[in-house]
């Protein structure tokens, strides 16, 4: 599948990450990255090298789904929504997401096995910027499907500017 596919597949099941069973959003999200990305994931939740992809999931699911969490919009946890654009947080329906999926560029394939991938993530009613990410894409060498291998962060909602561990170039320039 194309990269714009297997991105847009891995945001559609982490939004709802318990369906059609527990943690089968974060099975997709491990299950289509490079044991690097892996490693990275492992480490983002404190989970030994050699711990069962269960508690793995199950540890990410704590991390992803806890209240004001700026990655929580992947899940529909956290969505800023009732301080964004006063609307009623029991009115988002999670199956559907608040936001849209926009990939304002074509894939940049470096044709070495690796791809980089802008998606941009917009709130549904105005439109408003939420978050852009940078898929950084590496071909599996055994079937040449694409998989992660890095994401960039980016987010433009108020409540969680300049982000974690990032500047923004026009709060420093202007």
């Amino acid at each position: 599948a194309e990269p714009k596919n297997v991105v847009s597949s891995i945001l559609e099941g982490l939004l709802q990450p318990h369906e059609p069973v527990p943690y089968f959003g974060y099975e997709i999200l491990y299950a289509s990255s490079t044991t690097h990305w892996k490693d990275v994931l492992r480490k983002s939740v404190g989970a030994p090298i050699e711990a069962e992809k269960g508690l793995m999931f199950r540890a990410l699911s704590a991390s992803m789904e806890r209240a004001n969490n700026q990655f929580g919009i992947l899940v529909g946890i956290g969505t800023d929504r009732e301080s964004s654009n006063n609307h009623n947080p029991a009115e988002f329906d999670q199956e559907d997401g608040y936001y849209t999926i926009d990939f304002p560029l074509d894939t940049l394939d470096y044709y070495d096995g690796t791809a980089w991938l802008e998606c941009r993530l917009r709130d549904k009613q105005s439109d408003t910027l939420l978050v852009v990410l940078g898929w950084s894409m590496k071909q599996h060498e055994g079937d040449g499907s694409w998989m992660i291998d890095g994401i960039d962060w980016q987010d433009f909602r108020e409540k969680y500017r300049p982000g974690i561990g990032r500047e923004e170039w026009e709060r420093i320039c202007g």
